[in-house]
């Protein structure tokens, strides 16, 4: 009798066949003891019955109760993992978000240099091929030049030659100077297109970042609230198989019948089965070509993406 009941004292879910068939034994002898006249042997019997009884009901309480804080303590540690997960491949996607902006930010960068020099290289070519225009003083003075020479009045031709040399070169360096602020004007205004567009390009990857980190917080207390969720459903349900299964372990008790193991099972099995059901859609996978909330981004893909897809987590029920 003393090893029965250091073993109803093992913390083993179910019924102990050894227990049960004790008190079966211990039953019929306290009904014989009581049919034939022994009563006080009779109510030591049944006294140790009621204490067996007592002590294999605690054993299987506790054990049942250690059970569903093992499968509330896996389901707070897959939530935990999902969550750590959820966390590492955000960080990721931000960081290839940053880098990849980066790069974008540099291969415009590059490409305006390479379209500004060759834009130089135009406007220089242009400017270069236009013909000089002289003002009409000068030309009447070149052609006053000309006709002392075909005349052969020659000292007035070489006056007249120095005189025309000296405001030529005085009118090309106008003209120089002119070009210099035309082409001026213009780079400038080439430049500050170039910049327009970069802060454009920069002002779209900022828009794009805050949407993004947006979405990150909007998923994370969804997938938290669901998580929640989840351990509230376990919970209840876990209360629900208590009772029932206290009710049928005190029945069984009062009957000396074992249980049946179909109905033990199926209450074991309950929170398990909706633990792995929880962790099942275990996916991470980045979507970096997702077609919804799609900008006029058609030239940079990264920037239409919509980060880590967790849909299958943030939005189950």
């Amino acid at each position: 009798m003393e090893q029965l009941e250091n073993n109803a004292g093992v913390l083993l879910e179910g019924p102990d066949p050894k227990v049960f068939e004790f008190l079966r034994i211990l039953e019929e002898y306290r009904v014989k003891c009581e049919e034939e006249g022994n009563y006080l042997e009779a109510g030591r019997s049944h006294k140790q019955l009621q204490i067996l009884r007592k002590q294999e009901e605690k054993r299987q309480q506790k054990a049942i109760q250690a059970r569903q804080i093992s499968e509330r303590q896996d389901v707070q540690l897959a939530h935990n993992m999902q969550f750590s997960e959820f966390n590492n491949a955000w960080d990721k996607y931000m960081e290839d978000y940053d880098n990849m902006a980066q790069m974008y930010i540099q291969q415009m960068t590059e490409r305006h240099a390479l379209v500004l020099l060759e834009f130089q290289k135009e406007l220089r070519n242009e400017m270069a091929a236009k013909p000089p225009r002289w003002s009409r003083e000068l030309l009447e003075q070149r052609r006053k030049q000309h006709v002392c020479a075909r005349n052969k009045q020659y000292a007035e031709a070489q006056k007249l030659k120095k005189i025309c040399d000296k405001v030529e070169e005085k009118e090309r360096k106008e003209m120089e100077q002119g070009q210099s602020v035309v082409f001026a004007r213009r780079e400038a205004k080439f430049r500050l297109q170039q910049q327009a567009e970069l802060q454009a390009l920069l002002k779209r990857i900022e828009c794009r970042r805050k949407e993004h980190i947006k979405q990150r917080n909007l998923d994370s207390k969804r997938l938290l609230q669901r998580n929640r969720n989840v351990q509230a459903v376990l919970e209840s349900k876990q209360s629900a198989e208590t009772q029932r299964l206290f009710t049928e372990i005190k029945k069984s008790l009062m009957n000396n019948s074992m249980p049946t193991q179909q109905s033990m099972a199926a209450g074991s099995g309950m929170a398990v089965a909706k633990t792995k059901k929880s962790n099942g859609n275990n996916d991470y996978n980045p979507d970096y070509g997702s077609s919804e909330n799609k900008n006029d981004n058609t030239d940079l893909p990264f920037l239409n993406s919509n980060g880590p897809n967790f849909s299958n987590l943030v939005y189950d029920n």
